[in-house]
C-alpha cells in the first residue's frame, strides 16, 4: 500500500537564519486508505415515531441528518455526502438505494419523494398499493470530491467511508414508477447571461445531446452525453445538471474538465471555433477538444407534420444564443407525426425513431404524443427534446 503524506508548509524561522529546519508532516489517516474510516450522524429527535409520507408533501424534507464531525482524513478537503436507504442494517451490495440529492455540509436533508422512491425500488415486484408501517435503515456515504495532489503522489487513494446506521419507522405512499428519461447536462455561460432558470431552454439554456444506442440509467437518467457546437474565445461556459440549481456542475481546472466542483473555473477556448465535449454523469469523466468541421448554417427552422398537412401551417422555431440550436413552444391536441426541416424546404430534414428524446436518430417521422412542450432542436446532430410543460 502506498503511503501518502501531506506537507504543511509554514514560516519556520527568520529568513536570515542560516540553519535549516524540516517542515512538519501530517500523515494521511490510514483508515482513509484502508476503507475502515467511519463518521457519526446524530440520531434524529423523531426517530422513535412513525414518519407518514404523502404525495402531497413529496417536495418537503422528511428529516434532516446532522453530522457530528466530518470524516477525519488527516487533512481538510471538500466532502460530498450521499444518503443510502435499506431494509436491513448490513447494507450488502445490491440491498440498498442511494438517494439522488448530494449534501456538501454537515446538515443533510432527506427529501420525502426520494425516500419514498427508494422504498418503492427496494420493494420491487412486491410493491404494495396500500403500504403499511415499516422499518428502514439509513446511512451516509462520504466521498472526497477534491483530494489535493501531494508531492509524493498525484492521485491519493482515499476510499469512500460510511456513517453509523439509523433506524426509522415510516409509512410510505404508493408510487407507480416509470423509467426515468435521460437527464442531460445544460450549457450556461456568458452567451445567455449565466441564466440558470428552471424555464430551461426558454431562458437560453442549451441541453447536451444523447449518444446513439447508449443505455441510460432508468432510475436517475444518468449516462453519457455529447455536444458539438461553436464556442467563442473570450466567453465562459459551464454545464449544470438541473435547471435552477448550481449543485451539480462541470467546469475546468488546470485545463481539464472538473465534475461536481463548485470552485472550478469556466470552460473557455483560446480560439473561436467548433468544439466537442463529452461528459458522463455516472462516471464523472469526459473530454473537451476541437472539432474539425465546417457545417452548413440555416436561416430558418420549422416543425411540420400530419397536424398541419405537412407544411400548410409550419411551426417556426426561434434561434438560440448558439449556432445550430433552435427552440419553440408547441401544443398538439392529438397524437401526430412530424419532422424538422430547414428554410421552408425539404433540402434538409430531420426525424427520429423515439419520443420525447432522440435516443436513436433516423429519417423516420417522429411520433409525437398529444400535449404541450418546449421543444429544442440541434441541426448539427439531429438531436431533439420535447420537454413537457
Amino acid at each position: 500500500m502506498k503511503k501518502l503524506n501531506y506537507i504543511i508548509s509554514g514560516i519556520m524561522g527568520m529568513a536570515l537564519l542560516t540553519g535549516c529546519q524540516e517542515h512538519p508532516m501530517t500523515a494521511l489517516n490510514p483508515a482513509a486508505e484502508e476503507g475502515t474510516l467511519t463518521f457519526e450522524v446524530n440520531v434524529p429527535a423523531y426517530a422513535g415515531y412513525t414518519y407518514v409520507l404523502s404525495e402531497a408533501n413529496a417536495s418537503a424534507t422528511m428529516e434532516t441528518l446532522y453530522i457530528r464531525e466530518q470524516p477525519d482524513y488527516g487533512f481538510t478537503a471538500p466532502t460530498q455526502y450521499y444518503a443510502q436507504v435499506s431494509f436491513g442494517e448490513t447494507f450488502d451490495e445490491g440491498s440498498f438505494v442511494e438517494l439522488e440529492n448530494i449534501g456538501r455540509t454537515q446538515k443533510i436533508e432527506l427529501n420525502t419523494k426520494e425516500v419514498n422512491k427508494a422504498i418503492t425500488l427496494l420493494q420491487g415486484e412486491n410493491v404494495n398499493e396500500n403500504p403499511g408501517v415499516m422499518d428502514i435503515f439509513i446511512r451516509l456515504r462520504a466521498h472526497l470530491s477534491d483530494a489535493t495532489a501531494t508531492v509524493t503522489d498525484s492521485v491519493p487513494t482515499i476510499k469512500d467511508c460510511y456513517s453509523n446506521v439509523i433506524k426509522l419507522s415510516v409509512q410510505p405512499y404508493y408510487m407507480l414508477l416509470v423509467d426515468a428519461l435521460p437527464a442531460p447536462y445544460y450549457w450556461v455561460g456568458d452567451f445567455n447571461g449565466w441564466s440558470n432558470d428552471a424555464a430551461g431552454a426558454a431562458a437560453g439554456m442549451i441541453p447536451m445531446s444523447l449518444v446513439d444506442g447508449f443505455s441510460y440509467n432508468t432510475v436517475t437518467g444518468a449516462g453519457e452525453f455529447t455536444f458539438t457546437g461553436y464556442f467563442e474565445a473570450g466567453l465562459g461556459y459551464k454545464l449544470v445538471l438541473t435547471p435552477g440549481s448550481w449543485d451539480i456542475q462541470v467546469g475546468m481546472v488546470d485545463g481539464a474538465l472538473a465534475f461536481n466542483d463548485g470552485g472550478s473555473g469556466n470552460i473557455t477556448v483560446a480560439e473561436s471555433g467548433y468544439y466537442t465535449l463529452t461528459a458522463n454523469s455516472e462516471k464523472f469523466e469526459g473530454k473537451f477538444e476541437a472539432a474539425d468541421i465546417t457545417p452548413a448554417e440555416h436561416a430558418t427552422m420549422e416543425f411540420v407534420g400530419s397536424f398541419d398537412n405537412w407544411g400548410e401551417a409550419p411551426i417556426v422555431m426561434t434561434p438560440m444564443n448558439m449556432k445550430h440550436l433552435w427552440y419553440a413552444e408547441m401544443t398538439f391536441d392529438a397524437d401526430c407525426e412530424g419532422k424538422f426541416r430547414n428554410d421552408s424546404s425539404w433540402s434538409a430534414n430531420w426525424g427520429g425513431d423515439s419520443f420525447p428524446y432522440s435516443t436513436v436518430k433516423s429519417g423516420n417521422n417522429i411520433k409525437v404524443t398529444a400535449g404541450s412542450y418546449l421543444v429544442v432542436f440541434n441541426d448539427l446532430d439531429g438531436n431533439y427534446y420535447f420537454f413537457a410543460k
